[in-house]
């Protein structure tokens, strides 16, 4: 029979990252949580985690991550049958950072209506959220990509349209002689992180016709303070068009190139449980997506 508080402190650590959060979240020391761990190796007769930074489970690990899913999902149901308090399991979901800053507030406070449980965010870009939900961190994720992961469902949610923004300032201290792809990509420009190098590319390949190129630009890994280098005339920068409306009609933000936008899909994917909670969620998600996106 599985040691369901192995089972537990698994769970927690690679939610955390790492051996010393997680122990400090379920009030253990380190030792203790790794002994747990070790002998919970032993009794499923394998590694679970990936030794590394950040931890990451086996191919054995992420079976055991969606078994703790279910198992958590079923006691909260057994509960409410039964008439039981118990307090709400949560759901952990993994979203992007543009999501976050733009519409997912409001996926929140829909679901927070109707329901206690909390919502554990992993934030990653869209392009690495699937990979987390198949490690069997996270019970939902967005995506970029449609491709539902095993013994899971994806529905598309809409797209998210970018464009490449300036401050009137920056134009008149860099682009006076004019604006054009080649000229503007030999001015200061920003990305979030590495992983938002692939977007960018993307505009540049597809809406610019154009070689990708960064050796202008700065990494500022920060949604506000991406804005606010983009408002404070430092750079131009790559935005959703959901999250600058009103720089744009404030006359704040100058789109550089006004016809040429980057539709990025969305899909939600979830994983299949019997879990009211996650199904409201979900309803919640496709509703604001639907207000939100094109």
């Amino acid at each position: 029979m599985l040691d369901y508080d192995a089972l537990h402190c698994f769970h927690e650590v690679l939610r955390y990252g790492g051996f010393e959060k997680g122990a400090q979240a379920i009030n253990l020391t380190q030792s203790a949580v790794s002994q747990k761990i070790k002998r919970l190796e032993q009794s499923v007769g394998g590694p679970i985690l990936i030794r590394t930074k950040p931890l990451r489970p086996t191919p054995l690990g992420r079976e055991l991550l969606a078994h703790i899913q279910k198992v958590s999902v079923l006691e909260e149901t057994l509960n409410i049958k039964s008439g039981l308090a118990s307090h709400a399991a949560p759901l952990s979901v993994a979203v992007n950072n543009d999501v976050l800053a733009t519409w997912f507030s409001q996926v929140m406070a829909t679901f927070s209506d109707k329901r206690p449980n909390p919502v554990h965010i992993v934030n990653a870009d869209q392009t690495q959220t699937r990979d987390i939900l198949q490690q069997g961190r996270v019970m939902a994720c967005i995506s970029q990509t449609g491709t539902p992961v095993t013994g899971g469902q994806s529905t598309r949610l809409g797209t998210m349209r970018y464009q490449l923004y300036a401050s009137p300032q920056f134009i008149t201290r860099y682009l006076k002689n004019g604006i054009t792809p080649e000229q503007v990509m030999l001015t200061p420009g920003l990305l979030y992180d590495e992983h938002d190098v692939s977007l960018l590319t993307d505009y540049q390949r597809e809406c610019l016709q154009m070689p990708p190129t960064f050796s202008t630009c700065h990494w500022y890994p920060s949604s506000h303070g991406f804005v606010k280098m983009a408002l404070d005339g430092v750079v131009w920068a790559l935005l959703p068009t959901l999250q600058v409306k009103q720089e744009v009609a404030d006359g704040l933000l100058v789109p550089l190139f006004p016809t040429k936008e980057l539709d990025v899909p969305l899909f939600w994917h979830w994983t299949t449980l019997e879990s009211a909670a996650l199904a409201d969620l979900t309803r919640a998600v496709k509703g604001i997506a639907k207000q939100q996106l094109k």
